[in-house]
């Protein structure tokens, strides 16, 4: 086997080992996408500069980015930011939040769900009461200790 063929074999491995550790369905994509988007819009406003931090974070993410493409990245990130808008679409991202706790891997993918809600809160440079209130209720709701992630 060439070296090319080697390397092609281990980067599928890894693939397919992130792919099962962390599920084939779309929950943990939902959850940070969902979270996300509640961040960006928790002062009712949604700028540019937030959907394209937020969809470049998630994009960027080590895990998020071997199981989905950009593209699907995107739609997931503009289809939670539409639901952010209204209260019976906050409580449907909600919900995606709160499934995410319960699966194999809850303990891990919740942290990274927040820890992504918190550099989209941070995106500008500081985090307003808004956000702080938001990331606090996603905490909250995933069973995260922020203090944990004090550097």
């Amino acid at each position: 086997m060439s070296i090319f063929g080697a390397l092609k074999k281990a980067i599928a491995s890894g693939v397919k080992e992130v792919s099962s550790e962390y599920g084939k369905t779309d929950d943990f994509l939902n959850a940070v996408c969902s979270s996300s988007a509640l961040v960006a819009n928790a002062d009712g406003v949604i700028e540019d500069s937030e959907r394209t931090k937020a969809i470049s974070l998630i994009r960027n993410h080590s895990t998020l980015s071997k199981l989905y493409s950009g593209d699907k990245i995107e739609e997931t990130t503009d289809r939670m930011l539409k639901l952010s808008k209204d209260k019976s679409g906050r409580q449907e991202l909600a919900r995606y939040i709160d499934k995410v706790r319960g699966l194999e891997n809850g303990k891990a993918m919740s942290e990274d769900v927040y820890l992504v809600a918190a550099d989209i809160a941070s995106a500008d440079g500081s985090v307003a009461p808004e956000e702080e209130a938001v990331l606090k209720k996603i905490a909250d709701r995933l069973g995260v200790d922020p203090s944990k992630f004090e550097f």
